[in-house]
């Protein structure tokens, strides 16, 4: 598959751009340490904060499964009345 102009460009840009970084690396560091480390505290607490309101809605959808679970009936072991599987459901019942 041949490499467009376009494509070029922009591959020899992005070698160009990463010389430039490496050799003022230290530079840079010095200039943007400070902002890098506080946007990686923030973006730490929103990611604890995100984690945090997934495992609660998924305790609260685990809690209300086994209340409805419960309330069916379904925890009766051998019991004729409670509902069809899924064998029955689909017709394959003997």
């Amino acid at each position: 598959m041949p490499v467009t102009r376009s494509e070029l460009l922009f591959l020899c840009g992005g070698a160009v751009a990463g010389a430039l970084a490496a050799k003022n690396y230290d530079k840079i560091r010095e200039k943007a340490g400070p902002l890098l480390a506080a946007a990686g505290g923030a973006v730490g607490d929103a990611y604890t904060a995100a984690a945090r309101r997934v495992g609660e809605k998924l305790e609260a959808m685990q809690d209300a499964m086994a209340e409805s679970h419960q309330a069916n009936g379904a925890g009766a072991a051998g019991s004729s009345d409670s509902a069809p599987h899924f064998s029955t459901a689909n017709g394959t019942a003997s």
